[in-house]
Formats: C-alpha cells, structure tokens, sequence
C-alpha cells in the first residue's frame, strides 16, 4: 500500500479569517494540517477531535487548539447537530501583536509540549462573548470597525491564553501508546531515529506498532517524521535561517537529500523565495 499522505488544507491571506457553521451533514475529513493556527469554539452539539493521536469528545464551551502544522481531524456523525465557530490566525500577525513579556502563541505551544489540545471556557473567562463579538465586529462596514476587530482580537487571546496557562485542559481517548511516541518523536524531532529502535524503547513489536500508529493517526512513522521535519524546516527558513543551517536543525544531515525532499513535498526547492 502506497504510504498516504498528510493534506494541508485552507489558505489564509489576511491577518485572521472567522467562520460560524452549523449543520448535521458532515461528511469524512482525513487528518490533515495549516500553515496557520486555527481555533475551534464549540457553540452546541456534539463532535470528536483528533489532533496528534489524541481524541476528543467535544461539549458545548470547549476550544481546540490547532497549532500550525499539527495533524488533525474532526469526526463527525450524519445526523448530528454541531454548530462551532472556526478561527484560522496567521503566526506572523500573532506575533506582531505580542509582547516579550506576553507572547500570544504561548497557548499553541503550550498544547504542544503538553499534548493537550482542549480546553474548556470557565463562564468568567468571557471567551464566549469575545468570539460572538468579534465576529459581529468583523461583519460590520461603521467606522473604525477594523481596528475594534484588530482590539477584540487581542483581548480574545489574551483570555485564551489565560485559560490554556491555568490548565483547565480536557483528558484526550487516544491509544496511550502511539500518544506516547509521539510525543517521543516531537521532543526529538531532529534526531536520527529508527523503528527498531522506537520499538526497543516502548517494548512493542515493531510491525504492531507500526500498525497501531497508522490506525491512530492515518501515517506511517517514516512519513510522519519527514513531514514534520521539512514543516520546521519551512518554518525556520521564514524565519530567514540560511539554507544549511535550516537543514541541519531540521534533522538532516545531507544537504542534498533535504533539498529533494523539500521540492518534493512543496513543489520547490528551498533557495526559491
């Protein structure tokens, strides 16, 4: 079987996008990333949420928290009410509108090295009502309208980033298991691995393993690896790290290997601008 390969799916080209849905007719998503943030604020129903092995079972006041790149599906059943409002963020902007003392994508990374991606809104966190005001602001043509949004904004995660900090995080379904390698694999992104030796060190026959690990995330070990490596490789290019410093710190050792990947995987090469 031909290995499958992770989507990344949206675009976003202003500083933020929102979105209110609300239907029962789903359909399937396979797991996929952005090149964004996104924010998931659950309003009413009822819906999962895979993000990096973990799943969930959403409740009306729950937020998901979707860094850029992580792997990530909802799952949905025909027939089931589930109304959301969906936030995609672009990192540059959310660090322009931090502070050394503040930085607004703590709560991204902080899901990360926790690998826990739901939260839930206390009712004095006013999370709720920043979401409903900010999307009235956004649909709105007064003056200043634009910079209120650019206020509630802020405001919004300021509170998300309170309410991720004080930890009030959701207990994920996932095979504790795969959980466990990958957040293995994450803490040593850059770092040559093997399968025997992942199998060696979390006492699993490497073939089970690898198959509870395709069940649970929709990739092989292999191809999960080389995706997220060429995702930070992408990344600390933008950041403006040169060509062989990006490869190396993105776990490659040979140049020339890491530049086929690239253009592989983005449909250019590393040097294109």
């Amino acid at each position: 079987m031909e290995p499958l390969q992770y989507e990344e799916r949206g675009y976003l080209h202003e500083e933020f996008r929102l979105f209110h849905l609300a239907d029962d007719n789903h359909g399937e998503f396979p797991y996929h990333y952005h090149a964004f943030h996104k924010v998931i604020m659950v309003l009413a129903g009822r819906a999962e949420y895979a993000v990096e092995g973990e799943r969930y079972t959403l409740r009306p006041g729950d937020f998901v928290l979707v860094g850029r790149g992580s792997i990530h599906r909802p799952i949905m059943t025909d027939g089931d009410f589930y109304e959301r409002i969906v936030f995609y963020i672009s990192p540059e902007y959310l660090q322009g509108q931090s502070l050394p003392e503040a930085d607004l994508e703590q709560c991204f990374s902080l899901a990360q090295e926790r690998f826990c991606y739901v939260y839930h809104a206390a009712e004095d966190d006013g999370i709720q009502e920043l979401f409903r005001a900010l999307e009235i602001s956004e649909k709105e043509n007064a003056f200043g309208a634009k910079l209120r949004s650019r206020a509630l904004f802020t405001e919004l995660m300021v509170a998300i980033n309170r309410a991720v900090i004080r930890g009030d995080g959701g207990e994920g379904q996932g095979d504790n298991k795969v959980v466990a390698i990958l957040q293995y694999l994450n803490s040593h992104l850059t770092e040559p691995l093997t399968i025997d030796e992942l199998a060696a060190r979390f006492y699993i026959s490497k073939y089970h393993m690898m198959r509870r690990f395709r069940e649970e995330t929709g990739y092989t070990i292999h191809n999960y690896l080389s995706e997220k490596r060429l995702l930070l490789a992408q990344q600390l290019l933008q950041r403006g790290l040169s060509l062989t410093a990006a490869a190396e710190e993105s776990g490659y050792q040979d140049y020339s290997t890491f530049s086929r990947a690239y253009k592989k995987r983005f449909g250019h090469s590393p040097s294109d601008k």
